[in-house]
């Protein structure tokens, strides 16, 4: 349950803080180094686990306790998802003599 732009679960009140995980629904894991509650989600700013990339938005944020992370609401905790450049595998077709 979202209220007050605070994420409530069971047993705590959870806000995004800096240095928690953010997972993209592409599976890209991103640091957050700065937040701010606005009227449709959450302002933030996130590092790269690497470093190469900063990542900044307005979304809707969930706290999933089971994998420690942030998520963007709507997001399916466990979707698993394809590594980046991985094409799906094809099944080479049989020739058929005639």
């Amino acid at each position: 349950m979202l209220v007050n732009g605070a994420v409530i679960d069971a047993n705590e009140i959870r806000t995004p803080q800096c240095g928690e995980t953010l997972m993209l629904a592409d599976g890209r894991r991103f640091v957050i180094t700065a937040t701010e509650a606005g009227l449709r989600g959450w302002w933030f700013t996130a590092q790269a686990q690497d470093g190469s990339r900063t990542l900044q938005g307005n979304l809707l944020l969930t706290w999933d306790a089971h994998g420690g992370v942030w998520r963007p609401a709507g997001m399916r905790a466990a979707s698993v998802p394809r590594s980046m450049g991985q094409a799906p595998q094809r099944q080479p077709r049989a020739s058929q003599r005639e």
